[in-house]
């Protein structure tokens, strides 16, 4: 339950915007409260249903949809010597604790490069590079994944939205936002050093693939994260030129 519209992706501004587009085509948003309850009818089995709220509010509906998010069905595995943090915990190979027994999708705990831990990311892009990798290594061919990140692309009836790895900052780390609120346009960037670790974004689709290529490539932009704080609109420059320099170093070091 959260103050606001897609918490575990975006911000308080962010998700501030994408309620006030979803409102201005006529959709009503309760957040900060939990459905408590169903209740029908019995006299009227054709009268809407009766959806209570933990704030009070009684709301008329034709049809309940429960989309409050996933949680991996870890419970059975207890003593079965597969080792479970918030998911299964799995190797670099997909692999668990136990050897032959592999993890992958929505329950998977793999290791997240920009957070540097094992973390659960239920999304579906994750769960196909788990998939692969787990079946190539039952199969005894050698794969090994690069990691996870955590990435969220929305369409909200026209509002296209995404963020990146540690959209909330990091202790020390600096960042910046650029609103146009009246636009429905928003970017944020959060950077540790000169990496940039996260980012948020709404109304524009022209930059995602760079934010994803910087937080996932977890590119060193020395002097361009300065620029980047000054005018957060020259992500294309700043990739070009740190993403290059980067795979030259990178060929000089090999």
């Amino acid at each position: 339950m959260g103050d606001r519209m897609v918490p575990r992706m975006m911000g308080e501004t962010a998700g501030g915007m994408i309620r006030e587009w979803v409102q201005a085509k006529g959709v009503q948003v309760h957040t900060g409260a939990r459905m408590e309850s169903i209740e029908s009818n019995p006299a009227d089995l054709q009268a809407p249903l009766a959806v209570r709220l933990s704030s009070g509010q009684r709301l008329p509906a034709d049809l309940v949809i429960s989309a409050a998010g996933v949680k991996p069905n870890i419970g059975f595995l207890e003593s079965s010597g597969v080792q479970c943090l918030q998911g299964v915990l799995t190797d670099e190979r997909m692999q668990t604790s136990v050897p032959g027994i592999y993890a992958a999708g929505d329950c998977a705990e793999a290791f997240d490069a920009v957070y540097g831990k094992p973390i659960v990311s239920a999304i579906q892009p994750n769960a196909v590079d788990q998939a692969y990798v787990a079946a190539m290594n039952m199969a005894g061919k050698a794969a090994r994944l690069r990691g996870v990140t955590q990435i969220n692309v929305l369409d909200t009836l026209g509002l296209i939205s995404c963020s990146f790895g540690q959209w909330q900052g990091v202790p020390n780390g600096q960042g910046v936002e650029l609103t146009d609120r009246p636009g429905f346009k928003h970017l944020s960037l959060q950077f540790d050093g000169d990496v940039m670790v996260g980012s948020n974004g709404i109304g524009t689709t022209a930059h995602i693939g760079v934010l994803r290529g910087l937080v996932e490539g977890r590119v060193k932009l020395g002097a361009w994260k300065d620029k980047l704080l000054d005018d957060p609109t020259r992500l294309m420059e700043a990739y070009l030129a740190s993403a290059q320099a980067q795979d030259r170093r990178s060929l000089l070091a090999a």
